[in-house]
């Protein structure tokens, strides 16, 4: 092969080296990382490492709204395999899980397929969210370690950016019993999800 061919089959490696080292370097990567343990369910299912490139939050007089979509492990876009939904009180930075009395972070995640498809809500843990504004391009930057209803762990981070839309569409026409049963503060069932 010549030099000349050898040099002009280089360039693109090249070019897209650069482009990633740009790509690390200004901060993009994943919108939301989480770590799922879950202890009842067998074999690889009992330690996901998720990403999603996408998380949104919408503000409301009291309470804000936080919705994430992740792919399955290795994904970082695509059709959902688990969906966290939370629901926190405006303004508080630290706000306390799924108590019984006065404003409290609530929530739940969805395993959208597979055999241990199903809902499981949050009963527990910590909750900490940075990030005042409430314009248009206002973010919320998550931090949270919970506990499920079916013994699930939920450890990550959430870097979300504002869309009343998408929240809109989730709430309303997606998930509108799951998200009225929250907002109510009714008691969720039993977890849904099966056991092995």
């Amino acid at each position: 092969m010549s030099n000349f061919r050898c040099l002009f089959l280089r360039i693109p490696a090249v070019l897209w080296g650069a482009l990633a080292m740009l790509a690390a370097a200004s901060g993009c990567g994943p919108s939301a990382n989480l770590h799922l343990v879950q202890p009842s369910l067998p074999g690889w299912q009992q330690h996901l490492s998720l990403k999603a490139e996408r998380a949104v939050w919408s503000p409301g007089d009291k309470v804000e709204r936080v919705l994430v979509e992740f792919p399955p492990p290795g994904a970082s876009t695509g059709r959902p395999l688990v969906i966290l939904y939370l629901r926190l009180p405006a303004g508080v930075e630290k706000p306390a899980v799924a108590a019984k009395t006065g404003p409290c972070a609530k929530g739940f995640f969805i395993q959208t397929r597979g055999e241990y498809a199903g809902l499981s809500g949050v009963i527990g843990g910590t909750i900490e969210v940075k990030g005042r504004s409430v314009s248009r391009g206002a973010t919320r930057k998550i931090e949270f370690d919970l506990k499920a209803e079916d013994g699930s762990l939920l450890v990550g981070t959430i870097d979300a950016r504002r869309d009343d839309w998408a929240l809109h569409q989730f709430e309303t026409k997606q998930r509108p019993v799951d998200v009225q049963m929250l907002s109510r503060g009714v008691e969720s069932a039993p977890a849904t999800r099966k056991a092995p």
